[in-house]
């Protein structure tokens, strides 16, 4: 391996491009939260020091509660990577980790990059298609059209939405 010169956002794209993979390909929860949750408050970072309002959950969305509720639903949000992180105060017990929350964070970290003209993660879309949520710029017809397609091909399971989505994604070699 050689030496690579990232920026913050080049790390982002990274560790969300291996989490999004992880997640088709492995089904390992442990890895996808934690490349997420790293993605994420570099994210959140960036968002702060910009002003900007993405990723939405771990700011805005909690800003919204009294302090009280605000220090519960931070704790439940940051308990899992916390844990995967740190064994400094609880190295004898286990958690439940709650692939929704994982889904949720990266569906939230992907959001940043929604109205940017930075560079999108490379399987931006294939996680967008995967949740349903079709690109912004296509007509009624086409949206309703795409959305049956996905939801014919989700029912398959990750794996397989998965194979399909990289194979559309290869360049056409004929001719």
């Amino acid at each position: 391996m050689m030496q690579q010169t990232i920026s913050k956002l080049d790390a982002v794209r990274a560790q969300l491009d291996a989490a999004i993979e992880i997640y088709f390909t492995h089904d390992n929860l442990i890895a996808v939260h934690t490349l997420t949750a790293a993605a994420y408050n570099i994210l959140r970072d960036i968002a702060l020091k910009n002003g900007t309002k993405h990723p939405f959950i771990k700011r805005t969305f909690v800003d919204e509660y009294p302090e009280q509720k605000r220090k519960i639903i931070k704790d439940f949000i940051n308990y899992p990577e916390n844990f995967l992180k740190h064994a400094d105060r609880d190295l004898d017990i286990s958690i439940t980790l709650d692939p929704q929350l994982t889904e949720i964070l990266l569906m939230d970290a992907l959001a940043y990059f929604r109205d940017k003209n930075e560079s999108k993660p490379l399987y931006y879309e294939v996680f967008k298609a995967w949740c349903g949520i079709p690109s912004e710029d296509l007509d009624e017809r086409t949206k309703v059209l795409t959305e049956t397609f996905m939801m014919i091909s989700r029912s398959g399971g990750k794996q397989e939405f998965w194979n399909l989505m990289k194979k559309s994604n290869q360049p056409n070699r004929s001719g």
